[in-house]
């Protein structure tokens, strides 16, 4: 006679849900303790759109690499909190996951507005910050390589793509006048000025011969751009670059559209907002606009072309950046465990500084500040789609450039 056993029942069910819950890894891994990666996004307010991509990305990821059997023979958990997109709400939930959560690997936030709020707590705590969030030359260099970074592109680099492009034409078909509109924002002052000299949008239109007719810094919660687009516009900008976030890049661009301005060249140079699906939805206002990436799908990085599919399925023309950086992060990571066969965070440091990584961003072999070598993809939308229209050997179609 079978007796009934309530308590047995319930563990079974505790079981079987621990197994849903970890991405439908195998009985005897579910078994194993968890090792947990924990971080934060923006899932609402100012950042919740390119938040929601990465929290995709890392769900799916989580659900792969426990398939596979997790790393280190035990399965995956991830704790993403909400930072509602703003830095106190970060660094709070950041000393819960380090504190309460004791979370193994610490992976950022998006931004460096929030990112770069939570590095000294994770910095204090002994922690790598595996950071596929945000970029911030300074923020790396100042944490000597205890950032591992997937982005190949710090914020002197956003513009030199498109002055590499506009630096390939004839000097007569080159833009004359350029207008530059920055948000107040640590990250996007340092795209438009650059470092000691290098990089930075006031460098490149020196170095390419281009007068800056306007030049206007803006408070990040700026809504209304009328003014700066038709003072550009009465001052002949044949060139516009917008180097905001993707709230403020949206505005601009609708300003544009709506003030029938049709310079040469404008650029979403401050985000990658025209990879996002809110890009499309602006219509003729985004006809035309450039804007950057990190890789393409016809590269053929490892995982680059079935993220594509699965974006697409979800309603996406254009992969978008953030999700490459997203899943390149994670691929470090599960690449560094595996090699390094350890935690330990100064082994794993050790380990990713001395590897190559093979990602969906690129192969990255790391720079001593923890950020991969430059590369970068200019996009251009044509048509209704994103097309590569710099560097040459990843082209999909030639620039088109507005005629005033």
């Amino acid at each position: 006679m079978t007796t009934f056993d309530p308590t047995r029942r319930h563990a079974l069910g505790l079981a079987a849900g621990l197994a849903l819950a970890l991405g439908g890894a195998a009985p005897a891994l579910a078994q194993q303790s968890p090792i947990v990666i924990g971080g934060t996004l923006g899932l609402t307010g100012a950042y919740a759109e390119p938040s929601t991509d990465y929290k995709f990305v890392y769900d799916r990821w989580v659900e792969e690499v426990n398939k596979k059997g997790g790393l280190l023979g035990r399965p995956v958990k991830m704790v993403i909190y909400n930072d509602e997109s703003t830095p106190t709400v970060a660094q709070s939930l950041y000393n819960r996951l380090l504190d309460q959560d004791k979370v193994d690997i610490v992976i950022a936030p998006y931004t460096t507005f929030v990112g770069g709020a939570v590095v000294p707590i994770v910095m204090s705590h002994g922690k790598l910050l595996f950071n596929g969030g945000f970029v911030g030359i300074n923020i790396f260099k100042n944490n000597k390589g205890s950032i591992i970074g997937s982005f190949t592109y710090q914020e002197p680099d956003y513009t030199r793509g498109l002055f590499e492009m506009l630096g390939a034409l004839p000097a007569d078909q080159k833009p004359k006048r350029l207008a530059v509109f920055t948000s107040q924002n640590p990250f996007t002052v340092v795209v438009r000025a650059g470092i000691a000299g290098q990089g930075g949008v006031l460098n490149y239109a020196k170095a390419a011969g281009i007068p800056i007719v306007v030049d206007e810094q803006y408070p990040p919660t700026t809504s209304d751009f009328n003014g700066l687009v038709q003072k550009a516009k009465a001052a002949n900008a044949d060139m516009v670059l917008a180097l905001g976030l993707p709230n403020d890049t949206l505005n601009i661009a609708r300003s544009v559209h709506q003030q029938g301005m049709k310079p040469m060249v404008f650029c979403t140079c401050g985000s990658q907002v025209t990879t996002l699906s809110a890009w499309p939805k602006l219509g003729a206002a985004a006809e035309g606009g450039f804007g950057t990436t990190i890789s393409w799908p016809t590269q053929g990085y490892p995982g680059l072309t079935e993220l594509a599919e699965v974006f697409k399925a979800r309603g996406y023309e254009t992969l978008p950046t953030y999700a490459i950086v997203g899943y390149a992060i994670l691929q470090v990571i599960e690449q560094a465990v595996d090699g390094a066969k350890t935690l330990d965070q100064e082994k794993l440091k050790a380990y990713i500084h001395s590897n190559e990584f093979k990602t969906a961003a690129g192969t990255f072999r790391y720079q001593d500040d923890g950020t991969p070598v430059f590369s970068q993809i200019l996009l251009q939308f044509q048509n209704g789609q994103n097309q590569v229209v710099w560097p040459k050997q990843a082209q999909t179609a030639q620039p088109v450039f507005a005629k005033p």
